[in-house]
């Protein structure tokens, strides 16, 4: 008791003001009447892992059961937007090589490929290989019976919606000769089933001509309609 009115004396301005426990009388006689106590509450801490764990948008407060604990941080049941909120979308794509294995009644060979550029306007693919010539001059090959070596490139590019330009080379040099042979085509669409196609064909036998080498060129102009 006399603990309590020397605390009221000496905080006397501040002990006038009601306190928010008994809001409809003084502090000083709250305090002395023990309606209001000065006891500072004492808090234990009763931990299972989960207070240390940092909340987020889906954590809410729980209120202690027990008096003097502090709330715990329970995660409530996990949204479905936030189990989407990352989501790996997968495409499987082909290989960019190949190898190749070729048997006819004219040539055998085996070769290797690679697509060295593939965007949807811009595709180009190589291809090298090394066989036996059975037949000479079949199928744009060498003048001679023997090993060989061959090479491929096509090349495909897309001018805006309406226009692609494409072109391909084929080279096989054996024992006597060497024999290309390019073509370089143009697409145009003009309308959804019409398109215009251009292209020009070259072919040049190193053997010919006694040996002073040869070029046959062939173009053509064709409207297509796909029905």
């Amino acid at each position: 008791m006399f603990a309590t009115w020397w605390l009221a004396m000496v905080g006397l301005p501040l002990f006038m003001q009601p306190l928010p426990e008994s809001p409809g009388e003084p502090a000083t006689i709250a305090i002395a009447a023990g309606r209001v106590s000065l006891r500072i509450p004492c808090y234990s801490l009763v931990c299972r892992d989960a207070e240390w764990e940092a909340p987020s948008a889906y954590t809410r407060l729980q209120r202690p059961t027990i008096p003097g604990t502090l709330p715990r941080l329970r995660p409530t049941r996990t949204s479905p937007l936030a189990t989407r909120r990352y989501v790996q979308l997968y495409s499987p794509a082909t290989r960019r090589d190949w190898v190749t294995s070729r048997g006819s009644d004219w040539r055998i060979d085996t070769g290797y490929g690679f697509e060295a550029i593939r965007t949807p306007e811009t595709n180009l693919r190589l291809e090298l290989a090394t066989g036996y010539r059975l037949e000479p001059y079949v199928d744009n090959g060498t003048a001679a019976i023997g090993p060989i070596a061959a090479g491929r490139m096509q090349l495909s590019q897309a001018f805006g919606d309406r226009a692609r330009l494409t072109q391909q080379v084929q080279i096989e040099t054996g024992r006597r000769n060497t024999f290309v042979r390019q073509t370089i085509g143009l697409d145009i669409e003009l309308d959804t089933q019409w398109t215009l196609r251009s292209d020009v064909e070259m072919r040049h036998d190193s053997a010919a001509n006694g040996g002073n080498g040869e070029t046959d060129t062939e173009s053509s102009v064709k409207v297509r309609y796909a029905f």
